[in-house]
């Protein structure tokens, strides 16, 4: 009989073990994953470190780091710079590649350094691109102001409501939100 107890015992003490330190396993893997994650999206927008994934990825910083000082002193450092007119600053870049870096130490990669950060493949028709379509929103903003001033005078006469609205589609469709303002200054205009 105790040989029965002391089996029975063994084995759930076995159990219990191999569940915690299952479930401890899975947690660590789960958070190293999820580090390596933004690392990864932030070394493959390193060269438009202004893009939304890498804006999404840096703000993740602070929560999934929280435990790695340098980290979120290299973030800080980073942040610092960045509030500085980020596109006529020259130091962001750097401070942008020593988070990387520090980022990749603490994952323990420790054959990513400063030089292999830096090289970053970002080919003429990629940057073309993605400038191409920068001035494109920055027209179509201009023109849907310059309509919306046109419109706000009363000696314009009323522009073809049609025409308007296939204009300001494309960004109604990316920003649903501004379709209820839109509405509201229709209204406004219209009494």
């Amino acid at each position: 009989m105790d040989n029965i107890v002391l089996i029975v015992i063994t084995a759930l003490i076995s159990g219990l073990l191999a569940t915690i330190i299952t479930i401890w396993w899975q947690k660590k893997s789960s958070a190293y994953q999820e580090k390596l994650e933004i690392f990864k999206i932030l070394m493959a927008h390193r060269m438009r470190i202004f893009s939304e994934e890498s804006v999404v990825a840096l703000n993740s910083i602070d929560v999934v780091f929280y435990k790695h000082a340098k980290v979120r002193k290299a973030f800080s450092d980073f942040l610092d710079e960045a509030s500085k007119k980020p596109e006529f600053n020259p130091n962001i870049s750097d401070k942008h590649l020593k988070l990387l870096e520090e980022i990749s130490k603490s994952l323990g990669l420790k054959n990513i350094h400063w030089d292999d950060i830096k090289q970053a493949y970002n080919p003429k028709g990629y940057a073309d691109k993605y400038d191409e379509e920068d001035l494109l929103r920055k027209a179509q903003l201009q023109n849907a102001i310059e309509t919306a001033n046109r419109n706000a005078d009363p000696q314009n006469t009323p522009i073809d409501e049609q025409n308007l609205a296939m204009q300001l589609l494309p960004e109604l469709i990316k920003h649903p939100e501004s379709i209820k303002a839109l509405l509201e200054l229709k209204d406004k205009f219209e009494n």
